[in-house]
């Protein structure tokens, strides 16, 4: 079993700074991740809103931020956590190929998974027309006809990245207004490819073996309406990635982990950070800013625990 002062528990920008601050503790670290570092990032297509960084894509700071953390000489491992059972002094964290860590203290910054739809068709054309990464899949799409669901920052955001390559874009959203800022909604309309459906909801996908069509209803006046498209792109939200820490007892009813203002949790020892806690704003800064909190805290728990 290997042991570790510090486990985290993910490699997005709050994982990978709170590795970055406890190396610098002279803390024994190790990042597990499931995917590539960078974690939403990675899907993001451009980011203006980080302080000194101008306009750059979530790759570049991805790659960035992961660079940073290998030249301090963080340890990084692939891992998919089952697990975290609390032993007191110390934790053990086990992942689903049955691998054991043990530290004497864990930063879960798991992040968050897209939220489906949950209707006919979703399930059965998922990568066959129903993508929820624009960035990932939007190529595929080019010179054809999409939907975007959704009306927040994210589904406008990535429409706008869309029009670039699509020929028309119908951004349904089930409320009668968009959610995003008015900055996000001014570039969109810029573009002249973006039409709205609002107020309304999706009731199926439809096609055999790839997407072919949506069906949509007023959900006033109940009318139903079928769009034909090509693609769909869902964007209506994230669930928190916590199973693994249901029996711990740190999390609310929607599965967000509860902590202070030291990012500590009500298991001594267990700290979170990122878009998997209850926090009112989840952003890359807000992320790093809690790693960083939280890497401070872990290191000043095991001082105080020798």
């Amino acid at each position: 079993m290997e042991k570790y002062d510090v486990i985290i528990i993910g490699a997005g920008p709050g994982g990978m700074t709170a590795a970055i601050y406890a190396v610098r503790a002279n803390l024994k670290t190790v990042m597990l991740e499931k995917a590539a570092p960078g974690g939403k990032m990675l899907s993001t297509w451009e980011v203006e809103n980080y302080a000194g960084l101008g306009k750059v894509s979530g790759f570049d700071i991805s790659e960035k931020m992961f660079n940073h953390t290998q030249e301090l000489g963080v340890e990084y491992k692939y891992g998919d956590i089952a697990n975290i059972v609390d032993k007191g002094e110390y934790k053990e964290v086990i992942d689903s190929s049955g691998n054991v860590y043990q530290a004497k203290t864990v930063i879960i910054g798991s992040g968050t998974v897209p939220r489906s739809l949950g209707v006919e068709g979703e399930s059965k054309l998922n990568g066959r027309g129903i993508s929820w990464c624009a960035v990932c899949d939007g190529a595929f799409f080019k010179g054809k006809d999409v939907v975007v669901v959704g009306g927040g920052n994210s589904a406008i955001e990535e429409a706008v990245y869309l029009s670039s390559m699509v020929n028309k874009i119908t951004v349904v959203n089930i409320l009668d207004t968009l959610q995003a800022d008015p900055k996000a909604i001014d570039q969109a309309n810029a573009t002249g490819k973006i039409s709205y459906k609002l107020g309304y909801e999706i009731n199926s996908f439809n096609g055999d073996t790839k997407l072919e069509s949506v069906t949509i209803t007023n959900a006033k006046t109940k009318e139903v309406e079928e769009i034909t498209t090509d693609g769909a792109f869902i964007f209506i939200g994230h669930i928190p990635e916590t199973t693994f820490a249901k029996e711990l007892g740190i999390t609310d009813k929607w599965g967000y982990i509860k902590t202070d203002e030291k990012m500590e949790t009500s298991v001594p020892g267990i700290f979170g950070i990122g878009d998997v806690i209850v926090k009112q704003l989840r952003q890359i800064v807000t992320a790093s800013s809690d790693g960083a909190i939280a890497a401070q805290a872990a290191a000043k728990y095991i001082e105080e625990h020798k």
